[in-house]
């Protein structure tokens, strides 16, 4: 579908996150005459709960001018609504967003993608197993989401890129300003490996509070299932729990993530029906997937020099790898 990159910006700079709605106000406006009637009848069918005042259309044009520099600058792509590269399964949810932006090379029709997500402050059990499970997904071909933050996000990332898999963040702010600034580093490694940043929030802009919630919906609807490896009472990863729920997403919670005191969420999931997951193989038998099943298998470290030679030549032919004090040896299909 052909559209004015400027006129479709302007308007998904509209508050709110209804794609579905500002994609019907958009497709109603020819040009950029007609964007105050956008606006006012963008204005009269969102949400009664929705009291702010609307931005004038002079200023989403000029905020939609410096979007379309700063995309180029920054080499961002991104999908609209409606059309046959934007990701089938984010638009089947509820309120999926207009434009999804991306930053990297994102592909969206091959193995369904499986989100990994938990505390900022897990347990050293809980961190070895999100990375165990970021490496047997991308061993065997299904891209890892995760939300780039501390803890179990990272070491999804992680483990992913040690499977030479594919990865994908999911950032609350603009793909020009990868948050937490420290994890900038990881983000250029995921992009170089063939993952990418994606989001919905404008480059330019950095994460507002609302905007993590909104994020977890995109974290959950671009995949088939939701891996919450540990979380206390009070987490965003519960967050994502709900939307993978309401959006009919499969629901598992890690073993690892079942006991200590940042568990007290997870062990609220268990008692609700969630399934308890040791592997990923676990995930792809419910799946039915058991030829996609990879066996990596947690290993002590080395207890003397024979060991220490095998695990030499284990790790040279990538099939051993370490993180977090902990070892992993690839086992195969």
């Amino acid at each position: 579908m052909d559209h004015d990159p400027l006129l479709l910006l302007a308007l998904n700079r509209l508050p709110g996150h209804k794609g579905w709605l500002k994609h019907r106000v958009w497709t109603a406006c020819r040009d950029e005459q007609d964007l105050p009637a956008a606006i006012e009848e963008y204005a009269a069918t969102r949400s009664s709960r929705s009291t702010g005042i609307l931005p004038s259309a002079g200023r989403l044009l000029r905020d939609a001018e410096g979007e379309i520099h700063r995309l180029r600058y920054y080499k961002i792509g991104y999908r609209v609504l409606g059309e046959t590269n934007y990701p089938a399964s984010l638009a089947l949810i509820s309120d999926p967003p207009l434009v999804l932006y991306h930053r990297g090379t994102p592909v969206f029709d091959g193995k369904p993608g499986i989100a990994v997500v938990g505390t900022r402050r897990p347990s050293s059990p809980a961190q070895r197993q999100a990375y165990q499970l970021g490496l047997e997904f991308a061993l065997a071909g299904y891209p890892v989401v995760s939300g780039l933050a501390f803890g179990i996000d990272r070491a999804v990332h992680e483990g992913a890129l040690a499977g030479c898999g594919t990865t994908w963040a999911v950032l609350a702010g603009g793909l020009d300003r990868p948050s937490p600034m420290s994890h900038r580093r990881l983000a250029a490694r995921i992009m170089d490996r063939g993952g990418a940043l994606l989001g919905e929030i404008p480059p330019g802009l950095f994460p507002a509070k609302y905007a993590f919630p909104r994020r977890n919906r995109i974290l959950s609807g671009l995949c088939r299932g939701c891996i919450i490896v540990q979380a206390p009472e009070k987490s965003g990863a519960l967050i994502t729990a709900d939307f993978a729920l309401d959006q009919n997403r499969d629901l598992y919670i890690a073993s690892a993530g079942m006991n200590g005191l940042a568990s007290g969420g997870t062990r609220n999931l268990e008692r609700q029906g969630a399934p308890v997951i040791s592997s990923a193989s676990d995930v792809m038998s419910d799946w039915g997937r058991f030829l996609d099943i990879r066996t990596v298998d947690a290993v002590a470290g080395p207890g003397g020099s024979d060991d220490l030679v095998r695990m030499m030549k284990l790790e040279l032919d990538g099939r051993l790898y370490r993180y977090m004090g902990g070892w992993f040896e690839y086992r195969g299909a």
